[in-house]
């Protein structure tokens, strides 16, 4: 394909295609040199997306074209002779608009699939529905941009170009089908399919293999299953039975996978392939997912080794003893790499107590405990105490643990600044300067009396 910008690289946003400037009307055509069974594709746009593309092809070489669907932005004016809405046949030739709005102006994406699992299917392996797949050359014809931003920002009336990543155009050689899934035939061999030995064949030469370079051979008995499951490799994942095979895409991240028959039905019989052993701490069905304790790095393209990084969670603080959100999900509240917090700690690693509360603690299931102050004793709002030790910060005249008391020769803790007053014992007639810190009662000399034993008992004098 001509006008690539930059060459193609393990990251697919390193490189992408753009049209011809100025030139409105563009096709993008696949020459596959052999016949396939297409299952989907996924075009994901640099610039805003087309107000109106179709997507077709031809099963004859390049003889004739069927259309598979239109996407526009307004179906009624691009594509007035066409049935607009969701297809409710798999047959069904239709307008769509959930592609073509002029948001995102990047990244946005145009998908469509063969077998669509919103439609309910009756017989996934009947002659119809195998030809509809039946494939040799995919083509997308682009028309009418979009009104809005060019590239530098700038207020434009048309984008002068489009520019598309790397297009995912996904299905298998059709001399598969039926080669090893219950069929002890030989493959059908003419010079346009692709052919592969039935059992002893690698992976990497069944992927490889051109046409007349591999010799077909009839499938050994109850060997096709096993066939499917091990030799297919990244190939084979319908069932047997006729069905068409599909890629396993394990992001690079393995090169094995097997077919899983409640995958498959989960995913609305689109595809059962389940990557094996998936490395570089990732996991799921296709790999795309990181393990446990591992979060996707947004900076990062999913098929980089280094893609899943570690999460750098306090275990004592955070949930789960140290779990962090394995990805970006706006919708739920997600942020790859974040940890989440008990609830009583704070901190982006969940390493501290929040304000007020003290002692982070692997055992507490909240993680710190509240701190136990006097309001009257305390500075500023009274409730915070030291994060690690929970000793409150007293005011001047008041001290312990917990701002609870006076100092000595002082009463009466309270609301005042200073937290306390002085006990003010009278000199003469007080055995000290110590009082009660409730009541501010002096200790008095005998025949003395008075809070602060000032006064001398009646029927004596001094």
């Amino acid at each position: 394909i001509e006008n690539v910008v930059t060459s193609f690289a393990p990251r697919p946003k390193k490189a992408w295609w753009q049209s011809e400037n100025g030139v409105e009307q563009v096709s993008i055509q696949l020459d596959l040199e052999a016949e396939f069974h297409f299952t989907h594709l996924i075009m994901t746009f640099k610039t805003f997306r087309p107000a109106a593309m179709l997507v077709e092809r031809s099963a004859d070489f390049g003889h004739t074209w069927r259309v598979y669907r239109y996407f526009a932005y307004d179906c009624a004016a691009s594509f007035p002779h066409v049935p607009h809405g969701p297809p409710r046949r798999i047959d069904d030739v239709v307008c769509e608009s959930r592609y073509s709005d002029i948001e995102p102006s990047t990244e946005g994406e145009v998908i469509y699939r063969v077998l669509d699992p919103a439609i309910p299917i009756r017989d996934p392996y009947s002659p119809a529905i195998q030809s509809d797949g039946l494939i040799t050359h995919p083509r997308l014809n682009l028309d009418w941009e979009q009104e809005g931003w060019n590239l530098q920002g700038r207020a434009s009336g048309k984008l002068q170009f489009w520019g598309s990543y790397p297009l995912l155009c996904q299905g298998c050689c059709s001399a598969l089908v039926g080669f090893c899934c219950g069929n002890a035939e030989p493959c059908p061999r003419t010079s346009r399919l692709c052919t592969a030995t039935c059992v002893g064949a690698d992976p990497p030469q069944l992927r490889a293999a051109q046409p007349g370079h591999m010799q077909p051979r009839a499938c050994e008995p109850n060997h096709a299953q096993a066939w499917a499951n091990t030799v297919c490799g990244l190939w084979c994942h319908m069932p047997c039975g006729g069905a068409v095979p599909a890629g396993c895409d394990c992001n690079e991240h393995s090169r094995r996978c097997h077919f899983d028959m409640a995958v498959f039905l989960a995913t609305g019989n689109t595809s059962g392939g389940v990557c094996d052993g998936c490395q570089h701490n990732t996991m799921g069905r296709r790999c795309h997912l990181c393990k446990p304790f591992y979060y996707k790095d947004p900076t990062k393209d999913l098929r980089d080794p280094a893609v899943c990084r570690a999460c750098d969670c306090d275990p004592e603080g955070s949930l789960d003893g140290g779990l962090c959100d394995g990805a970006d999900d706006p919708a739920r509240g997600l942020i790859a790499g974040q940890c989440r917090c008990k609830e009583h700690v704070a901190g982006p690693r969940c390493d501290r107590c929040k304000p007020g509360f003290f002692g982070l603690s692997a055992d507490n299931p909240q993680g710190c405990r509240r701190c136990q102050c006097d309001p009257r004793g305390t500075v500023a709002d009274g409730s915070r105490c030291d994060p690690v030790s929970g000793e409150c910060f007293c005011k001047r005249l008041v001290t312990g643990r917990s701002c609870s008391q006076c100092l000595p020769e002082h009463w009466g803790l309270s609301h005042d600044l200073p937290g306390c007053r002085p006990c003010d014992c009278d000199v003469g007639g007080a055995r000290n300067n110590l009082c009660a810190m409730g009541t501010g009662q002096c200790q008095c000399r005998s025949h003395v009396i008075g809070r602060q034993c000032e006064q001398v008992e009646t029927g004596f004098y001094r």
